[in-house]
């Protein structure tokens, strides 16, 4: 079971953020890297297994800026380009599943419900933005104000 506690949920979710930021080139690979490791040493409920891998997928990106800063990347076995875009797609999928299976079972600790508007629509308890799901899964997240709460239609109640 994957538990999160909600300051860890945020970090996570800014962590999801860099990347796409880094992505999109709205910021710079040594800032990527200093900005994933503050947030990846802030974390207190997510596993310590994770949170070696995701240190070692850095590492990778650690690697390959020092090449560039001292000048060896010309040396670069492969593709250094397609190396970075590799490493920074798996930190994401590994953010991505992360945030998906906490989604999945309901967390004890999340007292909010999302209020049902029809067939389609949640209202969210805590911003009253509406928004569109067709979601079955334990938890669901505003998209407005990112706060998780409670599916009340999930399967298994």
């Amino acid at each position: 079971m994957i538990a999160l506690n909600r300051y860890d949920w945020k970090q996570i979710r800014l962590i999801e953020k860099k990347l796409i930021l880094f992505e999109n080139k709205k910021i710079g690979l040594f800032d990527l890297i200093t900005d994933l490791d503050g947030l990846l040493n802030t974390l207190e409920t997510v596993a310590d297994s994770w949170k070696d891998n995701f240190r070692s997928g850095i590492n990778s990106l650690e690697i390959i800026y020092d090449s560039i800063e001292d000048g060896s990347i010309s040396k670069w076995r492969g593709n250094f380009e397609e190396d970075l875009h590799k490493s920074v797609l798996k930190l994401k999928k590994m953010v991505m599943l992360l945030l998906e299976e906490y989604l999945k079972i309901s967390d004890s600790n999340v007292s909010e419900v999302a209020i049902e508007g029809d067939s389609k629509w949640f209202i969210c308890p805590n911003c009253n933005d509406a928004w569109e799901s067709m979601s079955s899964s334990a938890m669901i997240v505003c998209p407005k104000c990112e706060r998780v709460c409670h599916n009340p239609r999930a399967r298994g109640k």
